[in-house]
């Protein structure tokens, strides 16, 4: 198609007609040209490779994920709590610490704790991803498979504020839980050496002791 509209430009070019070169543009013949230039001899799969390698590279931005550790701040720790029964709702202080420990390619995975108020720390396995323009989907699931325990999902949105990358997390208890949990929070990372990783909002421990009877999270099987 490419090749015919090329002799017909160069036939209508020798007329000099304007209403020639006119009527070349008006069949098409620009359009006609453009997958020589654009698409060539590649064919259409050149664009799904052209894809793979964008959303290997922008997945990159959120490597630092890996062996990474978030928290509530205490302006975020207020949870609520809907309680069917009753038809009551309470509110809570809630405490959620994420340890992501591996990531690839947009998806991660880990563990988490959760404590609310003055309660024992509870502790779920973490899946999630996030794509290229931050959107960020977890579910945090029990380790006791064996107990009825439905699967708490949480989504977010990856937002930079004061200079420091934020994970902006809603989250709530799945269908069929006896108590309903809903929590939303801009969670900050934190590392050894910062005031946080010693005292968390809320806890007053520190993050090892916070995980510390947290079971192994997943793990990447291997062929």
């Amino acid at each position: 198609m490419a090749n015919v509209a090329v002799e017909y430009y160069r036939s209508g070019m020798s007329n000099k007609s304007p209403m020639t070169r006119r009527g070349f543009c008006l069949l098409g013949g620009a359009a006609a040209l453009l997958p020589a230039v654009g698409i060539g001899a590649d064919g259409p799969d050149a664009g799904e490779d052209e894809m793979r390698s964008v959303s290997a590279l922008t997945t990159e931005r959120w490597n630092f994920f890996k062996d990474s550790y978030w928290y509530v701040p205490a302006a975020n720790l207020r949870a609520y709590i809907y309680t069917p029964g009753s038809q009551e709702v309470t509110f809570a202080t809630d405490q959620t610490v994420i340890h992501i420990t591996d990531y690839r390619r947009g998806y991660f995975w880990g563990v988490t704790g959760v404590q609310l108020g003055d309660g024992n720390i509870s502790y779920r396995s973490l899946v999630g991803s996030v794509t290229p323009a931050g959107s960020v989907y977890l579910a945090f699931t029990p380790f006791d498979a064996g107990r009825n325990a439905t699967v708490t999902q949480g989504f977010g949105e990856m937002q930079k504020k004061l200079g420091q990358w934020t994970m902006v997390n809603q989250m709530s208890s799945g269908p069929g839980a006896q108590l309903s949990i809903f929590h939303w929070a801009y969670m900050l990372q934190t590392k050894p050496g910062r005031r946080t990783w010693d005292s968390l909002p809320g806890s007053g421990l520190s993050v090892p002791e916070f995980l510390q009877d947290c079971p192994p999270g997943p793990e990447l099987r291997r062929a």
